[in-house]
């Protein structure tokens, strides 16, 4: 089937195909083989012949997309065909410092984004007694998963998708805050044209890869039921006018029975309270599916596919495979619901 832009086709054959001859519905055809049928170095299928055959043509005709870890994948030896992964700082050490630098480069080097709570990491300026000097607190560590993210780039080219987030009763959290404050921070020895001192955010907008506090990383401070418990607090506000201003950070809203689920990609597609929880993701194309019976049987197959990627996908150590078997999470998303909308001549609104 051909792509209904020019755009989509310069995508497809620049990061997806195999090779520069391979057409879509070969992409789409292989990519069904190799999650669900008896592709190289497995044993069994893992889902009826007439059903792939059936769900390579929804794939062919854009009725189901596999997420894009699933389209890179498709006939390599390695199968990360996971998004994001969800990371939580679970213990203030040294050790977990390591740890965690090492389980989202881990992650990142497969091509998934991360998510990351910091809130259990000490408040800087703290006395360390069995190394002696002052703690550093949380955001020196979310610089370095931010630079980890700067420097890892799967396939040579994909770039690293990261988020961070800690508690709003951390001591910290105002200066996470202005943490991104580029206008603030004047760079020693640089100025403008005019004369004045440039700041970190003049030479950003200026090379949009020059180097600036947490930039390859979406922020979010997490309220929770203390927060709805403590009307008084003034740093609700703060954040708004932060976010007002500069965008972030944002906003992560954690009540009840999910008090605990402040993991989240930036994406935010999955949440939990699991370090190492994973998602794993696939849209149907409302736009190009006319019938609700033939929604529910892409919605069928769609799953089905997942599943069998929750089965078929490598992962990059070994704590995800046993959060996964635990969650055994999949995201099936909605996409084209506007067009859908226009075809039959209704507002979006």
């Amino acid at each position: 089937m051909e792509f209904k832009t020019s755009l989509g086709h310069t995508i497809f054959k620049q990061k997806y195909a195999s090779h520069s001859k391979e057409t879509w519905d070969e992409k789409s055809a292989k990519v069904v083989d190799w999650v669900c049928g008896s592709m190289k170095g497995t044993k069994n299928n893992l889902m009826a012949k007439s059903d792939r055959d059936q769900l390579t043509q929804y794939v062919s005709e854009f009725k189901f997309m596999p997420g894009g870890r699933y389209l890179w994948y498709a006939g390599k030896d390695s199968r990360f065909f996971n998004n994001c992964y969800l990371l939580k700082f679970e213990e203030d050490s040294r050790e977990e410092w390591s740890s965690l630098s090492q389980r989202a480069m881990s992650c990142l080097m497969t091509g998934g984004g991360i998510g990351v709570d910091v809130s259990l990491c000490r408040p800087s300026n703290r006395p360390l007694r069995s190394t002696g000097g002052l703690s550093s607190g949380p955001l020196p560590l979310l610089d370095t998963l931010n630079e980890i993210g700067r420097n890892v780039m799967q396939g040579g080219s994909r770039r690293s998708a990261l988020y961070g987030s800690m508690s709003w009763q951390h001591e910290d959290a105002r200066k996470f805050l202005s943490a991104k404050n580029w206008h603030d921070m004047n760079i020693s020895g640089a100025y403008n044209q005019d004369g004045t001192p440039m700041s970190v955010a003049d030479a950003k907008r200026s090379d949009f890869n020059y180097r600036a506090p947490l930039d390859m990383m979406n922020i979010s401070l997490n309220y929770d039921d203390d927060w709805l418990d403590n009307p008084k607090s003034d740093i609700f506000m703060e954040n708004c006018r932060q976010a007002m201003m500069t965008g972030e950070p944002g906003f992560s809203f954690n009540f009840g029975e999910k008090k605990n689920e402040t993991l989240r990609n930036a994406c935010t597609e999955i949440t939990s309270e699991d370090d190492s929880d994973v998602c794993n993701l696939g849209s149907i194309n409302l736009a190009n599916i006319e019938t609700i019976e033939e929604l529910k049987d892409v919605v069928t197959l769609a799953s089905k596919f997942l599943v069998c990627g929750l089965i078929r996908a490598h992962v990059p150590y070994k704590k995800v495979e046993m959060v996964r078997q635990k969650n055994s999470r999949i995201g099936l998303g909605l996409m084209g619901l506007h067009e859908w909308l226009l075809q039959r001549g209704h507002k979006y609104e």
